[in-house]
């Protein structure tokens, strides 16, 4: 067996990993970066990048299909999947191929195989057979998580993963989704799109249990308008598959039937095979961090799904590039989990940054925006949701958003920027965004605060007086 030396090891290639060794190779260390599966890890190959890729083709049928309210007609929209399918492939082939071009030209050495720890600065590397060793002063754990399956055994058939739903090879007549987090939304709104029969089922009295109610809200009747049969407030006792479908037994006894099921009730970190215990490693569900990311042994970080499942692919990114420089001795930091963002890419999108409105208490002033006053929002015949900003009674600073509503992902970084350099709602009201645009509305929205919107009448935001 071959022993190979290394300044830094890091397990796994997502992005938590890729970001981990892409920071230590620029610092001058010699990387290691081991990967059992695809370069990329789950977010590029089988999660959020062909997901997306869905929610794009999903987005233009449902204008091509609303063509007639900007004065166009379109006879036909038919959907070919084995194309759309192709299409995913290609952005996903091009996108790994980028991605390992750039690891190899920053000298990241690319290593194949399933890792698992021999000693605490020593890992076994095997592929096909054949094992290797690698020494490592210092390692970084980015393994991920898989998807849990719950009381039930994933066939990829009819009872699917996220990986299975991406992989079908046609769409399918119908779908039950069991779980209303992020991705259950999402293949929800992307299938109802399709023209798939969709029913999503989430045992929590909404869907996005973690979100804004009144933004939830939006997004729920835009599933009912979608012909989505949302239940909430229920379980799934039992599942039956036949060689046509499956049967879904509800808690109230009422039974679902669907072409094929897909569980999205969470993830499980992927830390079975490290062997742990011969590198000391305490871990739990998860492998245990202490605010500088560090393991119980002080050279190894772990990061991403593989200790606390955030679930975020930017958060890992972040995570990963925080973890080499407090392992280098650089002055500690930690991440302050209400600065990061989270999207939900349905139809229409919701993100949010900081606390809710109902984790702040008397502390906020609540001002909501509507972008059915924007002058671009009817533009573009898409006038659905708003801006909400929870500013701060004392200091004027921003403590949170949410944004539900056309290009939310991509709005919501507005308020990001604003809380990460402490600007006042003031600031914000003061800033000059073009005209017409969708940052108006972030703009608007602080401005409301003050009596100073030039879209709505110059009287108090609902919420906007201390409470």
């Amino acid at each position: 067996m071959t022993t190979s030396r290394v300044d830094l090891a890091v397990i796994g290639s997502g992005p938590g990993g890729c970001a981990a060794a892409l920071t230590a190779a620029r610092r001058g260390l010699r990387v290691g970066l081991i990967e059992r599966e695809q370069c990329g890890g789950v977010c590029l190959n089988v999660g959020c990048i062909p997901t997306k890729a869905l929610a794009t083709v999903a987005h233009a049928m449902r204008r091509i299909r609303e063509a007639a309210r900007l004065g166009i007609i379109v006879r036909g929209c038919e959907l070919d999947y084995a194309a759309v399918r192709a299409r995913n492939e290609r952005i996903v082939t091009t996108l790994r191929r980028g991605l390992t071009d750039l690891l190899q030209r920053e000298r990241v050495e690319l290593i194949a195989g399933t890792a698992a720890f021999e000693g605490p600065q020593r890992l076994i590397v095997t592929r096909e057979g054949h094992s290797q060793r690698l020494d490592a002063e210092r390692i970084v754990i980015a393994t991920g998580a898989r998807p849990l399956a719950g009381p039930w055994t994933f066939d990829e058939q009819r009872i699917v993963s996220y990986r299975g739903l991406l992989s079908l090879s046609a769409r399918p007549q119908s779908l039950l989704i069991i779980g209303g987090g992020a991705i259950g939304c999402e293949f929800a709104s992307i299938f109802a799109a399709f023209g798939t029969r969709v029913t999503i089922v989430e045992q929590q009295s909404q869907l996005l249990p973690a979100d804004d109610p009144e933004a939830v809200r939006w997004l729920t009747r835009r599933f009912t308008a979608d012909g989505v049969t949302v239940l909430t407030g229920t379980t799934v006792e039992r599942l039956e598959t036949s060689a046509t479908g499956i049967t879904a037994t509800l808690a109230d006894g009422t039974r679902q039937t669907a072409e094929c099921c897909a569980i999205a009730i969470g993830q499980q970190p992927n830390i079975d095979s490290l062997q742990l215990a011969a590198a000391g490693v305490k871990a739990g569900r998860g492998i245990e961090v202490d605010a500088s990311l560090r393991t119980s042994q002080p050279h190894i970080a772990a990061i991403g799904d593989c200790i606390a499942g955030h679930g975020l692919a930017h958060w890992a990114s972040a995570e990963g590039a925080l973890a080499v420089r407090n392992l280098l001795g650089d002055p500690p930091q930690s991440l302050e989990p209400s600065d990061v963002p989270r999207c939900v890419f349905a139809t229409p999108e919701l993100a949010h940054v900081g606390p809710l409105e109902s984790q702040c208490g008397e502390s906020v002033r609540v001002s909501r925006f509507s972008f059915g006053a924007l002058g671009k929002s009817h533009c573009d015949e898409d006038t659905e949701g708003f801006v909400k900003l929870l500013v701060d009674g004392a200091t004027d600073r921003i403590r949170g958003a949410t944004i539900i509503g056309a290009n939310a992902s991509s709005l919501i970084h507005y308020a990001v920027v604003a809380m990460q350099h402490g600007l006042t709602a003031k600031q914000l009201a003061r800033t000059i965004t073009a005209h017409p645009t969708l940052p108006e509305g972030i703009t608007e929205a602080a401005a409301h605060l003050y009596g100073e919107s030039l879209c709505v009448a110059a009287r108090p935001a609902a919420g906007a007086s201390r409470r």
